[in-house]
């Protein structure tokens, strides 16, 4: 059998001449046990990705394929008389509808398809994963990351230093919820403590959300705090997956700059941020839970990255695929998964 995926136009604004690559090596990494001869042909002027299957596609696996970053359409292709194209029903089985983490609109977003990517990474690789996860971006932005991660109905938790940002995500997610009428109750409070940087207050603004009557609540929570004091800000071993796109130092920067205020600054390059924020990281992650970072190689070498991981305990994962890609000229972004052991 084979099927033909043709790739949502909005998927060239994630890595522009290397989107066929791009869509090859997410699809290997996700589906691979399932879907052979992976290929890009063109069939009637439009350009698919095609692949060969042994067996139709199972319940699991069409959940899997539908829910990747580059998918529009699925088709079951013919080519004993012709080539004709069977359309195969999208069933991504989402929880809330994908138009939430697209309505949102602001300078400096991660693009959403490629989010939708690593938080599919993530998911691939947390050892022993229940369905429902927790996911935590500890450089949220607006929430992007947690919007994708409640769209496919897991937990979603950030930690993001502007305040503004932080309140704006909340009220942003509450306005779509009353609109699209899920029951929900939002909370917001205030809370303190100590870490190694120096006393801390950060706002917690939380809403719960139920989708039909009887369910497990979903979770949202963002943090408008340092991401350096993640692992004062939740549980120990609190989270399945860690997915965060870093900052690019271009549309901006990063805090960072030593444990007092006053040393404080901003940097182009986040590993300084990075590094002083991962030992909190770890802290709140289990064992056998995912980190996936995006990142862009002009400021940080992939051999560094990589170094960084394995010298807080992560194993990191060789998949023999290539995801890095250039967003523009000042940009040429890469993706790291490790495991934590």
């Amino acid at each position: 059998m084979t099927y033909a995926i043709l790739k949502n136009p909005a998927h060239t604004r994630v890595s522009y001449q290397d989107t066929n690559r791009l869509a090859m090596a997410e699809l290997t990494a996700l589906a691979g046990n399932f879907a052979e001869n992976i290929r890009i042909d063109t069939i009637g002027g439009v350009s698919y990705v095609l692949f060969d299957s042994a067996q139709p596609l199972d319940e699991h696996t069409a959940r899997t394929i539908s829910r990747l970053s580059f998918v529009y359409a699925i088709f079951e292709l013919f080519t004993q008389s012709g080539e004709m194209l069977k359309p195969i029903a999208l069933s991504a089985n989402l929880f809330i509808a994908s138009e939430l983490s697209t309505i949102l609109k602001y300078t400096g977003k991660t693009n959403e398809l490629f989010t939708r990517m690593m938080l599919n990474l993530a998911v691939q690789h947390v050892k022993n994963a229940p369905e429902v996860l927790n996911i935590l971006d500890p450089l949220a932005g607006k929430g992007t990351t947690l919007y994708e991660a409640l769209m496919q109905g897991h937990n979603a938790y950030g930690v993001e230093v502007d305040e503004k940002m932080a309140h704006e995500s909340a009220v942003y997610l509450k306005k779509y919820l009353e609109t699209a009428r899920y029951k929900h109750e939002n909370h917001a409070e205030k809370t303190s403590g100590q870490s190694e940087f120096g006393k801390f207050t950060a706002q917690r603004n939380q809403i719960k959300i139920v989708k039909n009557k009887g369910e497990t609540a979903k979770q949202f929570e963002i943090i408008a705090g340092d991401t350096r004091s993640t692992g004062e800000l939740f549980k120990k071993n609190m989270f399945h997956a860690i997915v965060a796109d870093l900052p690019y130092g271009v549309q901006h920067s990063s805090k960072t700059g030593g444990k007092k205020p006053q040393n404080a600054g901003f940097t182009r390059n986040a590993m300084g941020l990075i590094s002083e924020a991962m030992p909190g990281w770890v802290r709140v992650l289990k064992p056998g839970g995912a980190i996936v970072l995006g990142w862009n190689l002009f400021l940080i070498p992939k051999a560094e990255m990589a170094e960084l991981l394995a010298k807080h305990g992560f194993a990191v994962v060789d998949m023999g695929l290539d995801f890095s890609h250039r967003v523009d000229k000042a940009i040429d972004r890469d993706i790291i998964v490790g495991v934590l052991k």
